[in-house]
């Protein structure tokens, strides 16, 4: 026979599991990995945009817009901004520090009280309307709190009257201009990769550079994506739009799409006129090739870096091209290829940007 105090003990050691197992699964709800609660330990605050093995992160465009969101959530608070990239591979081989050093020195974290968060899709939505009126440090409150998130969150921000002092300067700016500023600050290639670019840039030989970002979305370079962004029927569209700059001459073409089979079509319909960055096409996200993935990675970021510097420049309703857009600093020669169509567009055009972006 088993005595009260035996029931009781066995009792109370069931509760603990039960308790351990529901801390655990609301951490994972809300996107709170470390399960041992700390208090912070030293006077100075650190928020981390990292992506990190085995976290869903998003494309390279998802992880600009949360990587932009950390920074202006640190310069709320003042703050100190770090970015921790390894996933599929270091993204300090293909960029590095500009105006102010964003490397993250692991040994300088030691001791520190730490917290990682992960706020994808719905859950970045959600915290960006929070953000626009709550005291940021609530929810990040530790001495390193590292942030995984994929949404635009300057529009949100801006709004917040406790910050309105230290985000003064970014009133007067639009979300394109808020994110050029951001992006043309901190961010410069490696010197490997801006080899790579200038490279590129002498093919062109001064010649105008006329150029497209085609995102078709789900095709056999990307079968992991499940959305449709153009049809290949339309590709025609594009072409007929390149025709009037086929002239080698006077203009270059460069294409930088999800697609290889647009990557072939481009080439062919333009032999003399069209060039091409080097490197397999590769989702950052999704492909299970490491390797692969991050032969794609570098691609995709110095095809955008092309796309900002293009003199005539098409992108699709994709954010890499967006972003780009952005960079490149004006409206003028930008075309938007939405709905099989290439049509004059703008920062503010509907086709340009979505209105829950």
């Amino acid at each position: 026979m088993i005595s009260r105090d035996g029931m009781t003990t066995r009792l109370k050691n069931k509760i603990k599991i039960c308790a351990c197992l529901l801390l655990f699964a609301v951490c994972l709800t809300f996107g709170v990995s470390n399960l041992l609660p700390c208090k912070a330990v030293s006077n100075y605050r650190m928020l981390v945009y990292t992506c990190r093995q085995g976290v869903t992160c998003g494309g390279w465009a998802d992880r600009q817009k949360g990587l932009i969101a950390v920074y202006l959530m640190a310069n709320a608070t003042q703050s100190g901004f770090r970015i921790e990239i390894d996933k599929p591979c270091d993204v300090k081989s293909f960029l590095q520090p500009k105006s102010r050093d964003w490397r993250l020195d692991k040994r300088k974290t030691k001791d520190l009280c730490t917290e990682e968060r992960v706020y994808i899709d719905a859950n970045g939505r959600e915290l960006r309307q929070n953000l626009k009126t709550n005291n940021i440090s609530q929810f990040f409150n530790k001495d390193i709190n590292y942030v995984t998130l994929n949404s635009e969150f300057s529009h949100y921000i801006r709004q917040n009257k406790l910050y309105s002092h230290n985000l003064k300067w970014l009133k007067k700016l639009s979300m394109g201009q808020i994110f050029a500023t951001i992006w043309q600050e901190n961010m410069a290639l490696t010197a490997d990769l801006e080899r790579s670019y200038q490279s590129f840039m002498k093919r062109t030989n001064g010649r105008k550079l006329i150029c497209a970002q085609v995102r078709m979305g789900g095709n056999p370079s990307m079968p992991e994506d499940l959305r449709n962004r153009n049809d290949m029927n339309n590709l025609i569209n594009i072409l007929d739009f390149f025709r009037k700059y086929n002239d080698s001459e006077r203009f270059r073409i460069f294409v930088t799409t999800d697609a290889e089979q647009v990557r072939v079509t481009v080439k062919r319909s333009f032999p003399g006129v069209a060039i091409d960055t080097e490197g397999v096409i590769a989702h950052v996200d999704q492909e299970k090739d490491q390797k692969k993935s991050c032969e794609g990675f570098k691609k995709v970021i110095l095809d955008q870096h092309i796309l900002s510097t293009c003199n005539v420049l098409v992108i699709s309703y994709s954010g890499v091209g967006r972003h780009a857009a952005w960079v490149r600093g004006t409206p003028t020669d930008l075309f938007c290829f939405i709905g099989g169509k290439v049509i004059p567009c703008n920062f503010t055009h509907d086709m340009f940007q979505p209105s829950n972006w």
